[in-house]
This record gives structure tokens, sequence and C-alpha cells, in this order.
């Protein structure tokens, strides 16, 4: 089959269309580029429709062989212009997945011992959330709960950012109401990071069943977490800026989880 040469051309036309939240919803689709992370998709469990590439920058073979795809996996070849036009890393051995989403809910996380879960209200930027999930896979966290999202988990920015860690961990989507609910049904201990609490954060007990609560970065925390009775902590800062990154707030905290968590078994 020739590879496909037109911009106008049907297939690729509705994939452009798929960097807007509400066209991947329709159609439910997301598009997943680079080798590393369609293979992280694969190994998560997520289905591949097809696999678009360019045969001037890596076979078809190599595609399959790299993806662990079985032979009839759908790959179509485009030349290169049209291919870049539907990617960010021009010009190099890549490929570009169309992929069914997933959706987790809270009966998939396991409630165990060492349970450690980040909960993130009302993030606005892909990158910062994709930060997030890049440190949850490096530090093994349990399951991701994203309440009241302003921008979509499989957002193509949100993807990249998290170097695919997004198809590595459990990401539930739910409102702040529901997920207050199910942590106070299963009694996990909520922390809440807060620019005007006074309570350090590495003055906390974390090694139990453990829930982290970061804000959006435009408004923080929503007075709702502030009056559902958690404990509420902060990182010290000693510099004149009000706040640091939220991705780096929720890294530091992460980090002292497993900190405590490791001297406990020692």
């Amino acid at each position: 089959m020739e590879p496909i040469s037109s911009l106008q051309n049907p297939l690729i036309k509705l994939i452009q269309k798929l960097d807007k939240n509400r066209e991947r919803r329709k159609q439910n689709l997301i598009p997943v580029e680079g080798l590393r992370e369609c293979r992280l998709s694969v190994d998560g469990g997520f289905t591949i429709e097809k696999v678009m590439y360019c045969s001037e920058y890596i076979s078809e073979e190599d595609i399959k062989k790299e993806l662990n795809l079985s032979p009839a996996t759908l790959c179509i070849d485009t030349v290169p212009n049209v291919f870049d036009s539907l990617v960010y890393r021009k010009g190099i051995a890549n490929c570009l997945a169309l992929i069914h989403p997933k959706s987790y809910q809270f009966e998939d996380i396991t409630n165990s011992r060492n349970l450690l879960i980040l909960i993130i209200d009302s993030v606005e930027k892909p990158g910062n959330l994709g930060a997030m999930l890049r440190t949850c896979d490096a530090a093994g966290v349990d399951a991701i709960i994203v309440c009241d999202p302003q921008t979509d988990v499989y957002n193509p920015n949100c993807i990249r950012a998290s170097l695919g860690a997004v198809f590595t961990k459990k990401t539930i989507v739910t409102t702040v109401e529901d997920c207050i609910e199910w942590l106070n049904t299963n009694s996990v201990n909520t922390f809440v990071t807060y620019l005007e609490s006074a309570q350090n954060y590495t003055l906390e007990d974390f090694t139990k069943p453990t829930a982290i609560v970061v804000g959006s970065e435009a408004y923080g925390i929503k007075d709702i977490w502030l009056k559902s009775g958690f404990k509420n902590i902060i990182i010290p800062q000693f510099g004149k800026v009000d706040s640091m990154n939220v991705a780096n707030s929720a890294g530091i905290v992460i980090y002292e989880v497993i900190r405590q968590r490791n001297l406990s078994r020692d």
C-alpha cells in the first residue's frame, strides 16, 4: 500500500482534531507519540487501534517489534511531511499510535498498609500534571486521584511531560466530594498541603496508609479540603515567592513518605 501523501487525507484530518479534549472524548481515541510511550501503553493494558509511521524514518517491522504488537495490528505509512504534521518530535524514528483510553474507579485501588496516593485537585496545566505522574511512577505511588481537573489526563502535552507514566499508574478522575467520601470510608490518613498551615510536613507520620493532596496552580487548596477534618501540612519556604511549583511540592512530600517508610523498616 502506498504511503499517505496528502495532508487532506480524511484520516490525517481526523487525527489532527484529536488535540482537542472534546474530540478525544467523541472518538474515544487518544494520540500517543513515541516508541517508549506507546510501549508503556501496551504494557499497561491499553488497546492500540492503529499506528501511524513514516517508512523513511523507521520500518513497520521495527515498530511492531519495539511495541510487541501482533502481526494483525494496523500500521499506516505516511510520507515525511505528513507524518511530521502529526507529531511534536519531527524527522526521527518515531510513531504515533491511536489508543483507546481506560477509565479507573475507586474499586481499582488496593488498600494496603503501605498505600500511598497522590490527590491532585483542579490541576490546570497539562505539563504540571504530567510531571506529577512521572514522579508518582518513579516513587511507586499506588494511585493518583485527579479531582475536578481543568485539563485532560490524556492531553498530549500531559502524556509527553509524563514520559508515558500516565499509562503506568491507576489514575482516577472524580469530584472532590466523592474523593473525600472515599478517603473517609477507607480511613486513609490524608494530608493537605496548605500555605497557611503551621505543621511542617516532616513532623507528620507517613508510615500508615497515606494520601497527599495538592491544589491548583492558581488558587491552591479549596475550602472544602480545609473543612474536611484532614491534617494540613506546609513545606517551609525561605524566599520571597509565595509558593513553589505544584509538581515540585508533590515530589517533596512524596519522597518524605518514602524516606520515613524506609527508616521504619531498618
